[in-house]
């Protein structure tokens, strides 16, 4: 079996570069301790007392009822956050009376189940898929 690659082969293609990916990471590895520092500066502004505060040098800082407020207000944030993407969908998805729901015979409707020749076609590993419609059904 010859292995060497033939005239109509294409090149190829280039290697990575390493010098954008080894800052990323040391960028990732300095903010992975900095969350453990800030994390740790956060326990002990929240449950030290005062008087340990001003031993430390440390005399100016927010007062305690932002060590409560804080993670209620991130937590408070999540749901929101979810909330607000689904009423995005809800509002840019056109209701099922919309004349951007309308197809006719010329659509490409992808046929759930596959044939095979479907199957094969999607399952080739250069496979780019053919633009299809999606059936409201699904």
């Amino acid at each position: 079996m010859d292995l060497s690659p033939s005239p109509t082969s294409p090149a190829p293609p280039p290697l990575p570069s390493h010098s954008v990916s080894q800052v990323r990471e040391y960028y990732g590895f300095v903010v992975y301790l900095a969350s453990f520092v800030i994390f740790g500066g956060y326990l002990v502004w929240s449950l030290s007392s005062d008087a340990f505060l001003h031993i430390l040098g440390v005399y100016y800082y927010p007062t305690r009822w932002w060590a409560i407020a804080l993670p209620v207000y991130v937590l408070g944030l999540i749901p929101f956050t979810i909330l607000l993407f689904t009423g995005i969908n809800f509002w840019r998805t056109p209701a099922l009376s919309s004349y951007d729901t309308i197809t006719d015979n010329e659509a490409d409707v992808l046929m759930l189940p596959l044939t095979k020749q479907k199957y094969r076609k999607l399952a080739s590993e250069d496979c780019v898929p053919e633009i299809e419609d999606i059936p409201i059904a699904i």
